[in-house]
Formats: C-alpha cells, sequence, structure tokens
C-alpha cells in the first residue's frame, strides 16, 4: 500500500539571519510568527499585553497580532541558543530542550526583561508537555505554572499558560480545578482563547460521561468561528471534539468523515490537532476491525508529528499492538521499544509493558 502524507513545511520563523562574528550568537530583530497564516513578522515589538502583540516592521508598517494567533516571538538580544530550544520543543525532544533552557537561565545575563519572562514561560510550557505524559512531572509543572502565571498577568503568554494547565489537571483527574481555569479563560476578551476553553469544557463533559452536553459545547464553539481567522484553530479542535462524541455513540462512519475533515482543512501549524485527528481516525478504524486502515493512521502520527508527547505515545502504543498481528512482529517490538525509551512513566508504556 502507498502511503501518501501531506508535505511538512519549514516554520516560517526558522529563518537564519547573517550577523557579524561578534554578534553570531543574538538576533537581530525582533520576531513574531502567526498561526492563521503561517507569515513571521521582523521588526521591533512596541507593545505587550495579554490580548496582543504590536510590531512595528522593517518597514514601518505596524502589525497587531492577537495572542491567540501567536505561533512563536523572538526577542532581539535573546541568545542563539534559546532558539535551538524551541526547534527542540517543536520536533518532541523536550528532555534536550530543558535542558538547554535550563542551561541559558543559569547564564542569562541579558537586562532584556521581555526575554527572560519569555524563557520562564519556555520552561514553564516544556515542563507542562512532558506532564501530559508522564505523572511524575505533573506537580513541577503545575507549580511552574501557577508560578509564572502568579507573576505575569498582564503577559500575552498567560492565557496559554493558563490553558495548558488546565489542561494538565483534566488530564490527570482533577477536574474541578481544570475547568475554574477554563473558566478564566472564558472571561478573557480574546475570542480564540475563549472558544479553545470552550472546546476543553466540551472535553470535560465528555469524559464526565456527558456526551450530549460536549456535542453541544462543541457545536457552540463551532458555530462563533466563522469569518475569524484567528479562531480556526478552535474551530477545528470543536470539530475534533465533535467527531470524539460521534465515536462514542458508536457513529464511526460519521466520525470518520468529521476527522477527514479536520485532517483536509486544518492548517499544517496546528500538529496537536492533525495528530489526534490521525489518533482518533486510527481508533474508529480498529473498532471496525480494518487493521491496515488503522495502522496507516497511526504510522502518519510517528512519522509526521513526534513533537506532540501525548498523541505519539498513545499511537506508538497502537502500532506495537497491530503489527504483530498483521505480521510484522519485528515492528511491533521496535515500536514498544520506542515507547518505553521515550515516554517510560506514561500510561501507554505502563499498558503496552503489561500487555494492556
Amino acid at each position: 500500500m502507498t502511503l501518501f502524507f501531506r508535505p511538512i513545511f519549514q516554520s516560517a520563523f526558522a529563518i537564519t539571519l547573517c550577523l557579524s562574528a561578534g554578534a553570531a550568537s543574538s538576533f537581530a530583530v525582533d520576531l513574531v510568527a502567526r498561526r492563521s497564516d503561517n507569515v513571521a513578522l521582523r521588526g521591533e515589538i512596541t507593545k505587550m499585553d495579554n490580548t496582543n502583540v504590536v510590531i512595528k516592521r522593517t518597514n514601518g508598517q505596524e502589525e497587531i497580532v492577537s495572542v491567540a494567533d501567536l505561533k512563536s516571538v523572538q526577542f532581539e538580544g535573546e541568545p542563539g541558543t534559546l532558539n535551538q530550544a524551541r526547534s527542540n520543543e517543536r520536533s518532541g525532544a523536550l528532555d534536550a530542550a530543558l535542558t538547554k533552557l535550563m542551561d541559558i537561565q543559569k547564564n542569562f545575563d541579558s537586562s532584556s526583561g521581555p526575554a527572560k519572562t519569555e524563557l520562564a514561560f519556555l520552561i514553564a510550557r516544556v515542563t507542562g508537555k512532558q506532564a501530559l505524559t508522564d505523572p511524575a512531572k505533573v506537580a513541577v509543572a503545575i507549580e511552574a505554572l501557577e508560578k509564572f502565571r502568579t507573576a505575569n498577568r498582564a503577559n500575552f503568554r498567560y492565557l496559554e499558560a493558563t490553558l495548558l494547565q488546565a489542561s494538565i489537571h483534566a488530564a490527570n483527574n482533577q477536574a474541578a480545578e481544570g475547568k475554574a481555569l477554563l473558566t478564566e479563560v472564558q472571561a478573557s476578551p480574546v475570542k480564540g482563547f475563549q472558544l479553545q476553553a470552550g472546546v476543553e469544557l466540551g472535553r470535560l463533559l465528555l469524559t464526565g460521561g456527558d456526551p450530549s452536553g460536549a456535542l453541544q459545547a462543541f457545536n457552540d464553539v463551532a458555530s462563533k468561528t466563522s469569518g475569524d481567522p484567528t479562531a480556526l484553530a478552535a474551530l477545528y479542535e470543536a470539530m475534533l471534539g465533535r467527531a470524539l462524541c460521534q465515536k462514542q455513540q458508536g457513529q464511526l462512519d460519521e466520525a470518520i468523515a468529521t476527522l477527514n475533515e479536520v485532517i483536509s482543512k486544518a492548517s499544517e501549524s496546528e500538529t496537536g490537532t492533525l495528530a489526534e485527528a490521525w489518533v482518533r481516525k486510527g481508533d474508529c478504524y480498529r473498532q471496525k476491525n480494518k487493521i491496515k486502515e488503522a495502522l496507516m493512521a497511526y504510522l502518519h502520527v510517528d512519522v509526521l508529528y513526534p513533537g506532540e508527547p501525548a498523541q505519539h505515545a498513545e499511537a506508538l502504543s497502537r502500532l506495537s499492538q497491530l503489527w504483530g498481528p498483521s505480521g510484522h512482529e519485528d515492528r511491533a517490538v521496535e515500536a514498544a521499544t520506542r515507547l518505553t525509551e521515550r515516554y517510560p512513566n506514561s500510561q501507554w508504556a505502563k499498558q503496552t509493558a503489561s500487555g494492556g
């Protein structure tokens, strides 16, 4: 069977800057990358708050970017190794990313407040991503995110940090704590984050055994995204939630159709949404006993989205279970080995080790 993958685009903000030898370790300008169109804006950041980032471009034009539409921000004068850490994070090498970030923090002597604050956020975010697959890191991650949020309520990263912390609570059966944080985000003036919080609340309802209420929440989010490019991420996450409801209610063909729509329409920058869409598509095919189709779906995650740890760990677990009965025991062993090496404390590694 021939497997066709969607093209993997380079991040728009991955730009090599030609600097003099004496300044080779820092950026010459600020950079802001948008999620909605993958465009990187170069210039000087003139304003930042918990709703927008404003950058004056090198051509003199000012651009206002909603915090819900931010893909990446880089500050003039930050250490070059900071971008290496970001690259590690995007690829899923979270341990390497955290090591670099902690080393930078120890030696960071810049007087730039924004860059120092961004460093603290990146450390909290990477730790948070680790916690999504490693229960041993949950307490540390929540502490780091809570510390960042307490000290930076007006920061452009505040709502993103709040959503991540809510996700960690929800993933660890702390629904009340997660709901409180999501309610806070819903009360913010940033529509894109309001809608993403609505999606997460829908997920809480689904986990709590209320698929009808969850479906209503997802549909409500989807209805509010029309014509707003900063809300597209929430739209596709709401559609993904709708597919989860359809799957839970046994409507597998309808769920697959919804997932196919997400996969075909979501931006390549929405890696978390796309990775989960492929995992859930694999789950639907596995439930329909279409093992080849399920394998292909999980393989998409392994090949295209190894930087999304929660979805990647789950996909590797499924691959380790399905390759053997398909006559490829060597591939099953290889998937299980990578799972236990990369995500040793995840629920998926433990289930695989116990034969679950």
